[in-house]
């Protein structure tokens, strides 16, 4: 399927969509939503809806943000999917879903719930394990506390992908992240900065 395919398909239901979203009990299987998750894999497999329903009695849109999870193999497609996106009554169309730390800081110091243990990003520090100027990618070493020291590393590989993705959005994991490394000591090597100022750190290197 084509991106010019998925958009007219798309035009065809949406407005099955919208009622559904507004109208069906979550406890009820959402066939329109289902109908195009499977039209989204159609085009790419790997890519996610998400949608955001206008406040009531608004005259805003729904927004449908096309998602592929940090996966920047997958850039590309969203980029084409929603740069040949039509003007679509009653939606707006967004690439890859953003990051929320500059409109809620206090994200820093709420813990992030994974499956038997849980995160909070005030208490990690980092520091640039390597850098690919060519493609402008970072390998980052953690420095974590102890509590997470049980914990596997694919686990925890999962978990800060999720939580960057989280603070500074899908295209930021996308386009910066390749690998995390973990440890737990500190080491006179190694500068280690607070968290929160990775982002900045990150787009810092030329």
């Amino acid at each position: 399927m084509t991106a010019k395919e998925f958009w007219e398909e798309f035009k065809d239901f949406e407005e099955g969509l919208r009622h559904e979203i507004e109208f069906v009990r979550e406890d009820k299987k959402m066939q329109t939503f289902s109908y195009l998750c499977s039209q989204l894999d159609d085009y790419c497999f790997g890519l996610t809806p998400n949608i955001l329903s206008p406040e009531k009695d608004t005259s805003k849109n729904y927004i449908l943000t096309i998602s592929c999870s940090g996966n920047r193999d997958l850039l590309i497609y969203v980029n084409r999917l929603v740069e040949l996106a039509p003007e679509i009554k009653h939606w707006d169309i967004k690439a890859l879903v953003e990051g929320k730390i500059e409109t809620d800081p206090k994200m820093m110091m709420d813990p992030f719930t994974c499956d038997g243990f849980s995160i909070t990003p005030k208490d990690i520090r980092f520091t640039v394990y390597s850098w690919d100027p060519e493609r402008d990618i970072f390998d980052l070493l953690l420095l974590l506390p102890l509590s997470l020291s049980e914990v596997d590393d694919a686990e925890l590989e999962n978990a800060f992908i999720t939580i960057f993705e989280e603070l500074w959005g899908e295209r930021f994991v996308g386009e910066k992240i390749n690998c995390l490394f973990f440890t737990h000591n500190a080491s006179s090597e190694e500068d280690f900065f607070e968290l929160e100022m990775l982002k900045v750190c990150l787009e810092s290197f030329e």
